[in-house]
């Protein structure tokens, strides 16, 4: 989970409260608390997954750089984070990344994650297609580290507009519980994160392996 909220997470939320579309934390939330949701639009949000893109690249501030490189043996892969792209149906996102490499040149690669609906909210979890779509020989060689990084990206910006939401009563950062998605775009349902040591209200108990009690 993010530890640190990206600006622009932090400004686009801000903006929300402004508008009186999301409230302000009045009260410290206890673990498992639910905050109200966060709604984004989906041209808003193809612009903020970008964000969340650039970060798992590697590149957490604001840099010139619009692509990174991937290098396995003697192939290498450049994936264009500054240029992917969401589009959203009902429990479907997909994401578009612009890539090129020596074989094909300029390429694009499409994967496609079902998550939760309206009528059926999910948690973080996303059922992906096995490859994405796109030129063999890109899909061959990169499809798992392709599936892996547009999800990254999309995890990345759910976290990420949790966390700008507020904070718990011990500080933390709120996490994402719930995610819904239609054409208009994505619903996102923060959380007070649950503790589970110290003062928590789960008991913890431990055994031996093996033990027979």
């Amino acid at each position: 989970m993010a530890d640190t909220v990206a600006p622009e997470y932090a400004r686009f939320v801000a903006a929300e409260r402004r508008a009186l579309r999301l409230p302000q934390v009045t009260q410290a939330m206890a673990e498992g608390d639910v905050f109200k949701s966060v709604f984004i639009e989906a041209g808003k949000a193809a612009e903020l997954v970008r964000v969340a893109a650039r970060r798992a690249a590697g590149f957490f501030r604001a840099t010139q750089r619009t692509e990174v490189v991937w290098v396995e043996g003697e192939n290498a892969l450049a994936v264009g984070f500054a240029a992917l792209d969401v589009k959203f149906s009902t429990g479907l996102i997909r994401v578009g990344m612009p890539v090129r490499c020596d074989q094909t040149g300029p390429a694009s690669v499409e994967v496609l994650f079902v998550v939760g609906s309206p009528d059926q909210p999910a948690g973080l979890y996303a059922a992906a297609a096995r490859r994405p779509n796109g030129p063999e020989v890109i899909v061959t060689t990169w499809g798992e580290a392709l599936v892996a990084f547009a999800w990254q990206s999309v995890l990345g910006l759910v976290t990420g507009i949790a966390a700008a939401a507020g904070k718990d009563q011990r500080g933390n950062l709120l996490v994402p519980v719930e995610l819904s998605v239609t054409a208009r775009g994505l619903e996102i349902v923060p959380m007070a994160r649950h503790r589970f040591a110290g003062s928590s209200t789960l008991k913890a108990t431990t055994a031996k392996i093996g033990s027979r009690e």
